[in-house]
Order: C-alpha cells, then structure tokens, then sequence
C-alpha cells in the first residue's frame, strides 16, 4: 500500500516543475494550440515500470476534467498541480482546455472558448413582440 501512496504523487513534483510552461501554454493556447516538448527521462526515472503509461488526454473545465481520471497517475498529479495556480483556475472558468500527453512527449494543450449566451434572450425579445 505504501508504494502505491508513493507512486501517486511521484509526478506531481515533476509537474510543478513544469508549471510556468503549463500556464503559458494554456494563456497562448486562446490564440491557437500550443505544444511543448518534455523530456521522456524525467517521467521514465519517476515510474520505470513497464506498466505505466505516461501519455494521457484530459478536457478541463471549471477546474474539473469533463471525465473522470481514474487510471492514470501521470494525468492524477498533473490535474493536482493545475488545481493549485489560481492563474489557472481563473483561465479555466473561461475556456475548456483539452490537454494531451502523447507517447512521445509532447504536451499539447488548446482551448475553447466558453460562449457566454443568455437562454431568456430570445424569449424576451418573442415576449416583446406579442405584446405589441
């Protein structure tokens, strides 16, 4: 059991690490995806099991991933860190981020946009039209 208490927070250190890079990419990512490469040892040297898998893809909204992550302790640890940046925080009230970890590194992160629409809008405007 200890080990996997271990293991479970073993990436987390990494992604702090990597946490300025993170929020840049989610600020550039309103302009069009963002991609930065990480580097495999880092991960490899946390978790050398063959068992792990490292890649992952999460949307993110609201400071909550839209599926739950129940198998990936890569996408665990990086869910936490991201929870912990109120830049973060704030940039995720606004936009759902689609982030991807591919097998080869690669951290690939775009955006969209929340539309702010009010559901009464159209309603009112019919209301207004019938009682003239």
């Amino acid at each position: 059991m200890r080990n996997d208490n271990l293991q479970i927070s073993a990436f987390y250190p990494l992604w702090k690490k990597y946490k300025p890079v993170v929020l840049k990419l989610m600020v550039d990512a309103e302009n069009g995806p963002q991609s930065y490469p990480l580097s495999k040892h880092e991960f490899t040297d946390l978790a050398p099991k063959k068992n792990i898998v490292y890649s992952f893809k999460i949307d993110i909204f609201e400071s909550k991933p839209l599926v739950a992550i129940k198998t990936s302790l890569v996408a665990q640890d990086f869910m936490e860190m991201i929870r912990q940046s109120g830049k973060a925080i704030e940039l995720m009230s606004t936009a759902t981020y689609h982030i991807e970890l591919d097998k080869q590194f690669m951290l690939n992160i775009s955006c969209t946009p929340v539309v702010n629409e009010t559901e009464d809008a159209p309603e009112e405007e019919a209301e207004k039209e019938t009682e003239e």
